[in-house]
């Protein structure tokens, strides 16, 4: 037993609790760190057996034997206790087998005190051995090289697992098992107990027998060039793509693996081979922390080959590409005005043009892009264009990739892609063309690999086979291997054997914190700061948050070169910047900072960018991520408001709701209060309509957002800032037919319009009120609100009111009054309404409002019975709908077209594109609307003798008009029905089901159909 009282991980818990009391300011960092307790069994019967000094004696020969065999491999004695030993390895430098190294310890220990009892008399030493492996957090002080503030769960772990060892045993926990490998056999001894720990553990006990060899690893993955071994067949297979497109015959293929594999590697062998000298190279580079910025890898490149630097104000920047595009790409003055909307936009004041939206001007924009990429690939001189990365795109330039796919076949171009297996292709990767996967290497092929390296001089072939075991196949970890192997060889110059050789590294994380804790303090610095930049980061950046004057820190960064950590040259424009040589060392290198560091460097990052002092353009993206890393949360779902605007400007809505997506999520992370609920409701104000526009004004999930964009509205002081909350309300209801429900949410706008008086509550209300009393059959309420409406209306003064409102309330308003006037009989004004809402829709130009002004026409037109009116401008509007990507209006459209062939005579035409029509329109997940489709399309199965057909439609749109109140086809519904029911014979029958239509179209003054159609 001890001779304290105390139990040995009370004893830890004490030291851990004086380095929780260690100041705030205390320069700390994360690591790995394995832990071993060693406890001298029997303590309290030695000493009353031996007497003080001889137990003392005793003592400091068990403490002399713990002490060699922590410092042989490599680890640091942190703290003698007593009769207790703590050791550390991971700190103060670390390596990746330090688990490994722990565990050759705790071996050497009980091997050393057999030897030792052998030649003691009588006396006998035993120990009881824990160890564990995990992160602690380390607070460092000047002059500490043992540890002394350490914090971390592992440190109380092994304790306990001391306290369950047998004499002369070692237990260890299941990481440290796991990191060991095979180096020795281990006994499962189950899931235990440990005291202050809620999760029960599977722990091991270290056998009395090693076994030779160390075990393979999973390891953090990073790139490095190395020679090009095993890919005969994925290279053979590239070159001969290539000379299919030399030809004139071009392809696509996809390269898929983990990282490491050496996809980017087998692209570069092939952009070099001989046979490529008279091609072109294009790569374009995916980023992580821009896969939700609209088109990233093709703006960057633009950006690098027109001159675009980084300081350039937005106005130089498009002056410099509007010079490539007009002067390098010879391009007319629409087709630079469309490159400029899409690749050179300004962000939310961005203006989108009737008749070229913002979705037509991207497909214009991607055809531009891609002839005059492919203009560049002609049979002998081809163009391999590559896709790096793809796992991380975006999803707009996702479309341009398959776009480009699709069409490279026509050209002399190869387009290859990179991914890994994850990501936005991953259960779709044909769509990129070919796949190819590439496999790990054979043993053989590592060997090969490692003996090419040039690296691998003097290994014997034990060496190089612990190489290949550690290495598991991946070109990189062979390389990396070969290389901290031929370093420590370097820089011992002598090697104490294959047994010293086989402390090679488990896990590229613990090598590249090897690397960093050979660096001198600055290099650290700056590596540490660089990592939380990005993978690319500026150096006057970084150089400012070191505070280091410009002579270190250049020596700094010459140090980092020196170990392969990071180089310089990777930047663009005229900052310069440095890069890590692959995103995963930055990962590595970031993954040593604590939590506080890095939330104080993210938070020095993020001030500098606001600063502005080197006048660059604020990537709001960019900069919201390091302000919700820093714990600045509110500050970061600003911003990705800021960036959802800009995206939502340039036509990017599925970006813009990914910022929203993620602004929300940082709005959680404030504390609850009326502060919070201001930003949420701000970030759902446009969430709702965003929504709305890619997912449909009926869908769930805008009711979602705009239901708690409602519930947060309750009791604002200013109401008229977030009117559109409650519009979109009332809107998403009337799309789901909930017409009663949408007319109640509209009465809360009427009240703030009484309360506060504004245009926004007026045109808004007015117009909701005015749709929701036409669709339930009160044209003369209609009538009155549709025409306050379309009499507040201005153009000029309420343009703004679009980005907010997403509609235009003049156009909208012209159109259901032109609905309103037509069903009320007056044909003719209802006609001249329709032709105002396509030239207002003209003067203002909203892709949106013209596809409603189209519709004006079309369906004032079927009311009166206008064929030729009504499919000249339905099939204007196919078109338009299917180039901007309005479901809706395209829906009604073939509806018109279909209604139009069948009074041509086309039936079974015009039947099967209305039945289409239909099925799209309910796909939308709009209620209303459909007992007018279902009318018309009853009426055309009883032409064709589909009665039953005919009966079944118009039974489930009576129930559906009942339910949901839209009173207005009521009289078309029971005209259908007499139609139906004459042609069945039923004289009678359809008599009284015409006297309910008229009766029904009088008391809704819809004198159109008080005489029947």
């Amino acid at each position: 037993m001890s001779t304290s009282t105390s139990h040995p991980s009370d004893r830890i818990g004490a030291l851990m609790a004086q380095g929780s009391l260690e100041p705030s300011d205390t320069p700390s960092q994360h690591r790995q760190l394995t832990v071993m307790f060693a406890d001298l069994v029997g303590s309290t019967a030695l000493l009353e057996e031996h007497g003080p000094e001889a137990f003392s004696d005793l003592l400091r020969i068990y403490h002399n034997l713990c002490t060699e065999a922590t410092r042989t491999q490599d680890g640091t004695v942190a703290n003698y206790l007593g009769d207790g030993v703590i050791s550390y390895f991971g700190y103060p430098r670390g390596t990746e087998d330090d688990p490994l190294r722990a565990v050759q310890a705790a071996w050497a220990i009980l091997q050393n005190l057999e030897r030792l009892n052998r030649k003691l008399a009588g006396a006998r030493l035993e120990a009881r051995i824990g160890i564990a492996t995990g992160r602690v957090i380390i607070h460092q002080k000047p002059g500490d090289h043992y540890g002394e503030n350490v914090v971390g769960a592992c440190l109380n772990k092994a304790a306990r697992l001391q306290v369950l060892a047998s004499a002369n045993t070692a237990i260890v926990c299941a990481a440290t098992r796991k990191l060991a490998g095979k180096a020795f056999d281990f006994e499962d001894l189950g899931p235990q107990n440990l005291k202050g720990f809620e999760q029960r553990e599977t722990i091991f006990r270290l056998r009395p027998r090693r076994r030779k060899g160390l075990s393979r690893f999973e390891a953090l993955r990073g790139e490095r060039r190395t020679p090009l071994i095993g890919r005969d067949r994925e290279l053979a297979l590239l070159r001969q793509m290539t000379a299919r497109a030399a030809r004139g015959s071009g392809g696509a293929a996809v390269l898929v693996g983990e990282p490491g594999i050496g996809k980017s590697r087998l692209i570069d062998v092939l952009r070099h081979d001989e046979a490529q000298e008279s091609a072109r190279y294009l790569s374009l580079q995916c980023s992580p922390t821009h896969q939700f910025s609209s088109l990233h890898p093709v703006k960057d490149y633009l950006d690098w080959v027109s001159g675009v630097n980084a300081d350039d104000p937005r106005d130089v920047r498009r002056d410099k590409l509007r010079r490539l595009f007009q002067s390098a790409w010879q391009t007319d003055e629409e087709q630079t005005a469309v490159l400029m909307d899409v690749v050179a936009s300004s962000g939310p004041e961005q203006e989108a043009n009737a008749d070229i939206g913002i979705l037509l001007k991207r497909r214009m924009a991607f055809q531009i892009l891609s002839k005059k990429v492919f203009s560049t690939a002609v049979p002998g001189h081809p163009l391999l264009l590559v896709f790096e990365d793809v796992h991380w795109i975006d999803p707009t330039s996702a479309e341009f990739l398959e776009n480009l796919v699709r069409n490279a076949a026509n050209h002399a171009c190869t387009v290859l892609s990179t991914t890994r297996p994850e990501g936005p292709f991953a259960d779709r990767l044909n769509a990129l063309g070919e796949i190819v996967p590439l496999e790990r290497l054979s043993d053989e092929q590592s060997v090969e690999l490692a003996r090419s390296t040039g690296l691998a001089a003097g290994m014997d072939n034990e060496t190089l086979n612990v190489i290949v075991e550690k290495s598991d196949g991946v070109p990189l970890f062979v390389e990396e291997y070969a290389s901290m192997l031929a370093e420590s060889l370097g820089a011992r110059e002598k090697a104490d054997g294959p047994e010293e050789r086989r402390n090679v590294p488990l896990t590229l994380g613990g090598l590249v914190q090897n690397k960093l804790d050979r660096l001198n303090p600055h290099a650290q610095k700056v590596a540490r700061i660089g990592a939380t930049v990005g993978r690319i980061f500026d150096l006057q950046l970084v150089r400012s948050l070191s505070a280091l004057g410009r002579t270190t820190f250049d020596k700094a960064l010459a140090t980092l070169e020196a170990a392969d950590i990071a180089h310089r040259g990777a930047g663009s424009g005229s900052q310069p910047a440095a890069s890590f040589k692959h995103a995963l060392v930055q990962d590595a290198v970031y993954g040593s900072l604590s939590t506080s560091e890095r939330r104080r460097l993210h938070g020095r990052v993020a001030d500098a960018m606001l600063s502005d002092k080197g006048g660059r353009r604020i990537n709001a993206e960019v900069l919201a991520e390091h302000l919700l890393a820093a714990g600045r949360n509110r500050e970061s779902a600003e911003w990705r408001l800021t960036a959802a605007m800009g995206a939502a400007g340039e036509g990017s809505a599925a970006e813009a709701l990914a910022h929203l997506t993620r602004g929300l999520a940082a709005t959680e992370l404030l504390p609850a209060g009326g502060e919070r609920d201001d930003l949420e409701l701000r970030l759902r104000a446009i969430e709702g309509p965003t929504l709305m526009v890619t997912r449909g004004p009926g869908s769930p999930a805008f009711g979602a957002a705009q239901a708690r964009a409602l519930e947060l509205l309750r009791g604002r002081d200013k109401p008229d800032n977030l009117i559109p909350v409650i519009y979109n309300t009332a809107l998403h209801d009337w799309a789901c037919g909930r017409l009663a429900e949408a007319d109640r949410v509209t009465d809360e706008i009427f009240a703030i319009l009484e309360a506060e008086p504004s245009d926004a509550a007026y045109l808004s209300a007015h117009t909701m009120r005015g749709l929701v009393a036409w669709h339930r059959g009160d044209n003369p309420a209609a009538l009155e609100h549709l025409t306050a409406t379309v009499g507040r209306y201005d153009p000029t003064h309420h343009r703004e009111f679009y980005m907010r409102f997403l509609k235009e309330f003049g156009v909208f308003g012209q159109f259901y009054l032109g609905l309103t006037h037509t069903v009320m009989g007056n044909t003719t004004e209802g006609a001249e309404h329709a032709k105002a809402a396509l030239e207002l829709a003209k003067l203002v130009k909203r892709p949106h409002a013209y596809g409603f002004a189209l519709l004006a026409n079309f369906v004032t037109a079927m009311l009166r019975d206008d064929v030729r009116t009504a499919s000249r401008y339905s099939e204007e509007s196919i078109e338009f709908a299917s180039q901007q990507g309005f479901p809706e209006f395209l829906a009604m459209s073939m509806i018109c077209q279909g209604w139009a062939k069948v009074k041509r005579g086309a039936i079974d035409t015009g039947i099967h594109q209305m039945e289409e029509g239909s099925g799209l329109w309910a796909m939308t997940g709009f209620e209303n609307w459909q007992a007018y489709f279902a009318s018309l399309l009853a009426d055309a199965y009883v032409v064709v003798g589909r009665l039953a057909d005919a009966g079944a439609l118009l039974d489930r749109h009576d129930e559906r008009v009942a339910r949901f109140g839209e009173a207005q086809f009521e009289p078309l519904l029971a005209e259908s029905r007499a139609a139906l029911l004459s042609a069945s014979g039923d004289a009678e029958g359809a008599a009284a089901s015409l006297r309910i239509a008229r009766d029904r179209a009088t008391r809704n003054k819809a004198t159109l159909w008080a005489s029947g159609r």
